[in-house]
């Protein structure tokens, strides 16, 4: 390739050039061109270094002229301090903290005491007064590893961006999967620091946090919210990397959400970030338009609660005087979730959630007369008409959840009565009415909008699919629902019994036929076979009409779901496939081991109710009040996977694994539109949601949303869903062109689905081969596999023909085989090993491998490799073996490597070789390459003796002789060496032996370094320089710290 068109220039430095000359940053090439020292290019001492202490020193002492010399040398231990028990999340967000709001110092006042004051490192005020560096090419060493980074970004010293690109011909996931999931474990000191991780190829990019993974990282498509979108790096870097916008995100739009007992870093999505900042403009604005801020519509499952988290973030951190942030909700589930996201995002800094929560209207006045920072209520404690209004000598920001709509707007008027002064934004996830005067009189119009189209287009949220399974049961009688009767029946789950009987008598017929034992029975048995044959999409929700009828369904799904497993035990007893059978197996476990639950709020007198059907509410009730359903319903590993629900967890309840939401309950636009979105959520592996209705309502869905404003400009809303046959038009394709991939390598997936036994698993060896042929053959074929398997998850019985199944199982069986992983006894005896994998393979006679001598381990000699070659050039499976040899040498490396870091050179010869290999894949290379492997693993063999051969006892002993070695020794000086090598892995050894968490601690880190220091200093050899004594200290510590931190 040429040079115009490599990673390199085409993609690393123009967006280095970007960075440079349209956005202000300096720009430096470290490769082979940094020097290092304090009066070198970025003035480190050591590769390991990845704070720049030179220029973090300048930019403390900049922004703060009183810190002294020990100050600054104090700022830079608690830069780049961390215990070895910390994880890497947690070093990080200590770091984010010192970084925002300031790094503790110790100051001696006039007195003699001394106080902790925090010094400034970054002014986030003045962007022009910070130091923003991009450096190119940047080696970074671990303990065992070496590293260069594409670009790395400093601000002040601190490297808070890290970017990997890729050419433009490479899929950026890569860079995810080969590149960073690499450098978090061999140089995950580069990461202590960071803000913004980036991935690109140039034409497209993607954005996100240390820990997320790969659905987490996202596209930043505009700079403001009425652009069409571009997913290339310049886009991002524009949107992101622009001084004032690096500062504001690193300041403003980063969370450590601690709930569920886990912390997850949040960043805004480009969504969040121009939305909020639109809403912040108009509370800058605030005098201007009455107090209201506006709607903010982002559409259900793109993050609308973290979108207020940021909002109240930046009011309370740019704005002076203090203002009061009062959140409403119309739920009491509600208000405690957003109360508590808020708590465990630190937003209230260590005061408990509960109290910020208004308890009554008495008590919601109480707290709006003083002035907390926050204050949690439903609109219903609005609840005081003839209040006195209340004019507070600070600013008060309404932020209101959907709660305005409760009641016709009846409490919203007696907010504005008592709070006339205060400053009210509305947050909804779905369109407002065109005739919502209400709202508009509320909070005004639109302040900004992300609707149903563009999250998807985005992958904030995933596509949902529509099927109609009312239409598609012919014994099912359904009511006809129109606006009025959905609007009545579907406040039927929030319903007294009382309420419930006068709604019934209104409805007699509509209710009648909704809860029919026979029509009731026949969605029962539906759901069971089409849920089950969904069993690997995730996890279900099915709405009910009411309390009672959900305890109705559950009681019929559970009478099908023991039937059905009956059924599938005789299929499995009657099977003649192994492959079936194991894959029944599979299904069966899961359906004995899933859990259901009824989830329904509690009411007076609801054991009477429910026994006039027949029914217990007490077992369910037991469930709901003794555990968490809510935390096991959220974990994607519970076996609690099916909740039968009828008003309770429709709205603000977020469930990420939730695939497949079944609908059997009247509902209108809004209510519905909340509702369906609980399938909408991103998680790892789920491509999208699926609806399944069995009333008919989602017709009306399409019907209502004509009725909606979707934008300013009076464009009608989005619909959310896609019917399910594209879903399996999709899946038809995927398969058609796995088959054509397949056929244009010399490989007919017909001719394996017809094979029988043995002949079956030779062709299958052959697909294998075939489609791991290069790189690229087997990663493009992998994609066909696993995008088919993804969308497989969502087909039922009805939607799969036999053919389809055939090809389905056939190429998953491929897929398979190119993942499989060879289990090794013993990896230490490579040549053993080796052999196997050809044997294995080629399925040849004992008689043509020599005999192995007597000690297996070690002895090369008994392997006959020019036989092994001449069976290699005869295979058929060249590919196969090459990849096992692969896989297995690499593991077998990076067992060598954690032992001794000095083995570096067999890692990277290791890469040269597999890079040259993929480079150019033919038959003369595929030979060359077996044989480079060959030798490689003889070089291996000799490694693993080579400590004998020094003279030492062991391995460990050698290691410690490695860090120590330099060039041109003479012999004598290499003897003493040797000795020091020995004294000084025994020093260390026992002086570990005397401590408790050495490598944690201050002190003992301390006593460990000064002892290699006086070791070094005393009994190193005398071409060893005064000036070395450090570099060899700090790399004799490092690989102590990596080889014994873990387990001293």
């Amino acid at each position: 390739m040429s040079k115009d068109y490599s990673e390199d220039q085409l993609i690393q430095k123009s967006a280095a050039d970007l960075l440079e000359n349209e956005l202000g940053w300096t720009s430096v090439m470290a490769w082979d061109a940094e020097v290092l020292g304090e009066t070198g290019t970025l003035g480190r001492k050591s590769y390991h270094e990845v704070l720049l202490v030179r220029h973090f020193c300048k930019a403390l002492k900049a922004l703060n002229p009183w810190m002294t010399e020990k100050q600054l040398a104090e700022a830079v231990e608690r830069m780049t301090e961390r215990m070895s028990s910390q994880s890497l999340m947690q070093i990080n967000e200590q770091k984010y903290q010192y970084i925002k709001d300031g790094i503790p110092v110790t100051r001696t006042k006039p007195n003699g005491e001394t106080e902790e004051v925090k010094a400034k490192v970054i002014d986030f005020a003045s962007p022009l007064r910070n130091e923003f560096l991009c450096v190119r090419e940047l080696w970074v060493y671990g303990a065992l590893y070496r590293r260069r980074a594409d670009i790395v970004g400093f601000v002040n010293g601190i490297p808070l961006l890290f970017m990997e690109l890729k050419n433009h011909d490479v899929e950026v996931v890569d860079a995810f999967n080969k590149n960073y999931r690499d450098y978090l474990d061999t140089i995950p000191q580069l990461f202590h620091h960071n803000a913004f991780i980036m991935f690109s190829n140039g034409l497209e990019a993607r954005v996100g946090t240390i820990d997320s993974k790969w659905e987490f990282f996202h596209e930043w498509k505009r700079l403001n919210e009425t652009e069409a979108g571009s997913i290339e790096l310049p886009t991002m870097l524009r949107g992101i990397c622009k001084k004032e916008n690096f500062l504001d995100l690193l300041e403003n739009f980063i969370l450590y959400d601690h709930s569920d007992g886990r912390t997850v870093k949040i960043m805004a999505r480009n969504h969040q970030y121009l939305g909020v900042n639109q809403a912040v403009e108009m509370y800058r604005n605030r005098e201007y338009v009455n107090g209201k801020l506006g709607v903010f519509w982002h559409t259900q499952g793109s993050g609308k609660s973290y979108s207020m988290l940021f909002l109240a973030q930046k009011i309370r951190r740019k704005f002076a005087g203090s203002p009061t942030i009062v959140v409403l909700t119309d739920r009491e589930e509600l208000n405690k979730q957003i109360s508590d996201t808020f708590e465990n995002c630190g937003m209230l800094g260590n005061v408990k959630a509960s109290k910020f929560i208004a308890q009554s209207g008495e008590d919601l006045i109480t707290k709006l007369k003083g002035n907390p920072s926050f204050i949690f209520s439903l609109i219903q404690k609005f609840n005081r008409p003839d209040a006195e209004p209340i004019y507070p000598d600070h600013d008060i920001v309404v932020i209101s959840d959907e709660a305005h709509r409760t009641q016709n707007g009846i409490f919203a008027d007696n907010l504005m009565h008592l709070l006339p002064t205060a400053n009210r934004i509305g947050f909804t996830g779905t369109p407002l009415l065109s005739n919502d005067n209400i709202t508009a009189r509320t909070f005004g119009g639109y302040v900004s909008i992300y609707d149903f189209k563009r999250a998807v287009e985005d992958k904030a949220t995933v596509p949902l699919y529509y099927e109609n399974r009312g239409e598609r049961l012919q014994d099912l009688q359904n009511p006809e629902i129109n606006e009025e009767i959905a609007s009545a029946l579907e406040q039927a789950g929030d319903m007294d019994a009382s309420q419930l009987a006068k709604l019934e008598r209104e409805f007699a017929k509509e209710v009648h036929l909704l809860t029919a034992k026979k029509r009731l029975r026949i969605v029962a048995k539906d759901f069971v076979r089409h849920y089950s044959d969904l069993w690997t999409s995730g996890k279900a929700m099915m709405v009910s009409y009411n309390k009672v009828t959900c305890v109705r369904m559950y009681e019929y799904v559970q009478e099908y779901w023991q039937q059905e497993i009956a059924v599938l035990e005789k299929k499995i007893a009657q099977s003649t496939s192994q492959q079936e059978v194991q894959e029944l197996n599979r299904k069966l476990k899961w359906m004995q081991e899933t859990e259901m639950a009824v989830v329904v709020s509690q009411e007076q007198n609801e054991i009477h109710t429910f026994q006039k059907w027949g029914l217990d509410i007490a077992p369910h009730r037991l469930k709901m009040e003794k555990r968490e359903l809510d935390k096991e319903f959220k974990d994607k590993d519970s076996k609690l996977r099916v909740v039968f629900v009828c008003a309770m967890w429709l709205t603000g309840f977020d469930v990420k694994t939730l695939s497949c939401l079944y609908i059997d309950k009247p509902m209108k636009a809004h209510t519905l539109m909340q509702t369906i979105a609980r399938a909408n959520r991103v998680a790892e592996g789920k491509t999208n949601g699926l609806i399944i209705d069995y009333i008919g309502i989602v017709k009306a869905l399409r019907q209502a949303l004509a009725d909606y404003t979707a934008n300013p400009e009076g464009e009608s809303g989005n619909d959310p869903t896609i019917d399910k046959k594209e879903l399996i038009k999709h899946a038809h394709k995927t398969i058609a062109a796995a088959t054509a991939f397949l056929g244009e390598h010399n490989f007919e997936l017909k001719n394996l689905i017809e094979a029988d036994n043995f002949f079956k698993l030779s062709l299958l060896k052959k697909a294998a081969n075939a489609m791991c042929a290069t790189a690229e053959i087997r990663k493009k074929y992998c994609t066909y596999a696993t995008t088919l398997l993804k969308f497989w998850k969502y087909l039922d019985r009805e939607d799969i023909t036999l053919e389809m199944k055939q090809q389905k199982d056939a190429i998953e069986a491929i897929y398979k085989e190119l993942q499989k992983k060879r289990k090794h006894a013993d990896i230490t005896d490579l040549s053993v090993a080796i052999n196997d994998i050809v044997n294995e393979h080629l399925q040849i006679d004992d008689t043509k491998v020599a005999e192995p001598g007597e000690s297996r381990r070690f002895d090369i000699s008994g392997i006959n490799f020019d036989i092994l070659r001449r069976e290699f050039a005869k295979s058929k499976r060249k590919n196969l073996i090459l990849k096992d040899i692969q896989e297995l040498l690499q593991e077998r490396i990076a067992q060598m490597l954690s032992q001794n870091p000095a083995r570096i050179n067999f890692y990277e010869k290791y890469q040269e070789i597999i890079r040259e290999y993929n480079q150019e894949q033919n038959r003369v290379n595929i030979e060359q390459t077996f044989e480079e492997l060959m030798q490689l693993s003889t070089q291996l063999t000799e490694e693993e003796k080579r400590y004998v051969r020094e003279g030492f006892e062991n391995d460990e002993q050698l290691s410690m002789y490695d860090v120590l070695i330099k060039d041109n020794l003479s012999k004598e000086d290499i003897k003493k060496l040797k000795k020091v090598a020995v004294d000084l892995l025994a020093k260390i050894k026992d002086l570990i032996k005397t401590m408790n968490n050495p490598f944690d601690k201050r002190e003992t880190k301390a006593t460990i370094i000064i002892a290699i220091r006086d070791t070094l200093w005393s009994e190193l050899p005398e071409s060893y320089s005064d000036e070395s004594i450090n570099f060899y200290k700090d790399a004799v510590y490092n690989y102590v710290s990596q080889r014994y931190g873990r387990t001293a």
